[in-house]
């Protein structure tokens, strides 16, 4: 049930959310680079707090928090290996993507590769979103305010597709920004309502540690059937690159940014929110194991540490934090449905020629009508039985591998062919499923690895080999269709003009190695712990 002061307190978050989100819009956006890239005037700390919340959702306070109550710790690495993914982003791929003006990422593949690229990803994109990225995180929700509130899944899916469609179709990305910071600043507090109350419960993170200690490993065997150490290790060749440094939904902001500094400084300050986030999304699971074990639904863990533990007053908090990871997540996947849609898939074919304003027009029809189908499948799923974390990392698994592997050897080695990279996409989906259904079944010294963590590096790798022998047998690209687009040691470098302006405490790379070495510190404290603090079983003095 929700109280009289939690309710009012929601009620005010939603409004405000809604005004903020109609208010930053007021200003003009009848041009595509308004918005679709908020007119290119976004600062540092609201590309990184609004990277945050369309990375985090329901995924995370359900899903990631679920699978920490049912094994542990190690679920931080999905959050903690971004110390690599978003340094490339930083050094590697942002400098090609600021530079270039693009609007999207299925463009940065026609201009390194062709148009059959660009549209191959534009299709999976979308199709992935919709189903993975928009219809499971509202059946997430629907889930958590169900077993918080007893709100009825359906309705609650309906109020998150409206309030969110509401300033999103209006205002363009310049809107789900800005309501992103504000959604950032309100799901971290809300998460830290839960973790701080949890571990007073729970007697504490070192008390917790102690009392089980198994929940906190980061390596497990290498035919670990859910978290083999090598696949877990391996995952930001694949996935973390797809996810970070070539997904539309992570980038875009980023191209919205008022200077290059500000879009990487905003990476940086996203990388050291990562840190974090494991005290809010993982921590929280295993107090719950402790509290409450035996759970029939280990999506419930962080709902039934609501109920149980949140005092009224503080629920309402929570509950907003926890709208906030939804409506963030499902307002930016939306933004950058459209745009690909439009700027990717309507403007090649139908849109030559037409005005700003008409492009515009499409973006926000499109919004709508993906917006529609992402409801109603969300509405089907609420009859399924699905591991919400579980079946988007899954999803994404089929597509990740390929495109990490064609991004990355397309910026790294000039010699990468558009015929190369259009046979891999192509042929990496059949792979994929041969690998999944029949060789990792039946080959009998493959069975023991069976896992998607480790199908998708051998998919990745698959990919990175198949890219290297198609691109030696086939023409290799023109030097003049490659300026510009292949890594360097110069490319990474910022601009002169912005060094000189971010020099001292705005240092981005003094800031980067701080992030860099808190990581490598965390990392240590972690595995002393396992392999020769109190998680090893030997007597530690």
């Amino acid at each position: 049930m929700i109280h009289g002061w939690d309710a009012v307190l929601f009620a005010a978050y939603l409004v405000l959310n809604l005004g903020l989100g109609l208010w930053v819009a007021r200003r003009r956006t009848g041009d595509t680079r308004a918005y679709f890239l908020a007119g290119e005037r976004l600062p540092w700390y609201a590309i990184g707090g609004s990277i945050i919340a369309a990375n985090i959702s329901t995924e995370h306070f359900i899903g990631m928090i679920g699978v920490a109550y049912a094994v542990g710790f190690v679920v931080a690495q999905w959050e903690w290996g971004n110390w690599f993914t978003f340094s490339a982003l930083i050094w590697v791929f942002l400098p090609f993507y600021l530079r270039g003006g693009l609007y999207t990422m299925p463009e940065f593949l026609e201009r390194r590769y062709n148009a059959a690229c660009r549209y191959l990803f534009a299709v999976c994109s979308l199709v992935l979103w919709i189903v993975a990225q928009m219809a499971v995180v509202m059946l997430a929700g629907g889930k958590a305010l169900n077993g918080m509130f007893g709100i009825d899944e359906r309705l609650t899916i309906l109020c998150l597709a409206v309030l969110a469609g509401s300033y999103t179709i209006y205002g363009g990305l310049t809107s789900v920004a800005w309501t992103d910071f504000l959604q950032f600043v309100v799901m971290m507090l809300g998460g830290a309502v839960v973790t701080v109350v949890g571990l007073s419960k729970a007697g504490g993170l070192h008390d917790l540690m102690l009392y089980a200690p198994e929940k906190f490993k980061m390596i497990y065997p290498i035919t670990d059937p859910e978290y083999p150490w090598f696949g877990v290790w391996s995952l930001f060749l694949s996935i973390g690159i797809w996810y970070n440094c070539t997904n539309q939904f992570i980038v875009q902001r980023c191209l919205g940014a008022r200077s290059e500094w500000d879009a990487r400084m905003g990476v940086v300050f996203a990388g050291f929110m990562k840190i974090v986030l494991p005290l809010l999304v993982v921590i929280p699971g295993i107090v719950a194991f402790k509290l409450y074990p035996g759970l029939p639904d280990k999506d419930q863990a962080f709902p039934t540490l609501v109920r149980e533990l949140v005092p009224v007053g503080l629920s309402g908090v929570v509950m907003a934090g926890l709208a906030s990871g939804m409506l963030s997540h499902i307002s930016s996947v939306l933004n950058s449905c459209s745009t690909v849609f439009t700027m990717d898939l309507y403007r090649p074919f139908l849109g030559r020629g037409r005005s700003e304003a008409h492009l515009v027009a499409v973006g926000r029809v499109s919004a709508l009508g993906i917006l529609v189908v992402a409801t109603a499948l969300a509405l089907v799923f609420t009859r399924q039985r699905l591991g919400v974390f579980d079946v988007i990392q899954n999803v994404g698994a089929w597509v990740a591998a390929p495109i990490a592997a064609v991004f990355l050897l397309g910026v790294l080695w000039r010699r990468t062919t558009a015929a190369a990279a259009t046979f891999v996409l192509v042929f990496a989906f059949p792979y994929t499923a041969l690998l999944e259904f029949w060789l990792f079944k039946r080959v009998p010294w493959l069975v023991p690895f069976d896992n998607w963590l480790n199908r998708t590096f051998v998919v990745w790798a698959t990919s990175m080999i198949l890219l290297a022998l198609v691109s030696w047998v086939t023409r290799p690209p023109s030097p003049e269709r490659l300026r510009g687009l292949i890594w360097s040691w110069a490319a990474a470098r910022l601009p002169d003009s912005e060094r000189e302006r971010n020099r001292g405490v705005r240092n981005l790379l003094l800031w980067w190695g701080l992030f860099i070495g808190v990581m490598a510190a965390l990392y240590a404290t972690m595995f002393w712990f396992q392999f020769w603090g109190p998680g090893s079983g030997k007597v530690v003095p």
